[in-house]
């Protein structure tokens, strides 16, 4: 995942979420959520699931991580794992975020909170296109050598692999968090 990406995406999944936890959320006592249990299963996914799948793009990946406008051998060392943190940190964010919509229990309010996120996110998407389907060096890339498609590449399958691991996180955190209601009940 491109690596200022991951921090909108963070944060919207984070609003998502407070939607999956919508129903523990009008029952609680705290009115911003953070003593809910949803909040600590966000809390757990940010940090299982969706730190290290951003985390390792740049660790490994890291000039596509920068779609190639930032020569990564130039920057300090703090700011990939300063942008772990962040990224860490952002579905709790959205979750918080989106925790006073929850007792109105309609979707509007939610997608408001999160869809300027995602917009930014698939615009840079596009805009960066033909940047991020190259799988290259910063020094490959900008010397129009040594550069070969992404698709097939070792980078392709760790975004299949990885993508794939964050769908299943998210799809598991939901059903955890609406499973929460239940038991209660």
């Amino acid at each position: 995942m491109p690596a200022l990406l991951a921090p909108l995406i963070g944060f919207a999944l984070g609003v998502g979420f407070a939607w999956c936890a919508r129903e523990e959320l009008v029952r609680s006592t705290s009115a911003l959520g953070i003593g809910s249990r949803s909040l600590a299963v966000v809390a757990l996914f940010a940090t299982l699931v969706f730190a290290p799948v951003s985390a390792y793009f740049l660790a490994f990946e890291s000039d596509w991580s920068y779609a190639y406008f930032v020569d990564t051998r130039r920057i300090p060392a703090v700011f990939p794992l300063a942008l772990v943190v962040l990224d860490t940190a952002s579905a709790p964010l959205g979750f918080l975020a989106a925790t006073r919509y929850a007792r109105g229990r309609k979707l509007g309010p939610f997608l408001t909170l999160a869809l300027p996120f995602l917009a930014v996110a698939l615009a840079f998407v596009v805009a960066a296109a033909n940047r991020l389907g190259v799988q290259a060096s910063y020094a490959q890339f900008h010397g129009d050598f040594g550069t070969r498609p992404v698709a097939g590449s070792s980078l392709g399958y760790a975004l299949l692999w990885l993508d794939m691991v964050l769908a299943l996180g998210v799809a598991w955190t939901c059903r955890q968090m609406q499973q929460l209601v239940r038991k209660r009940h």
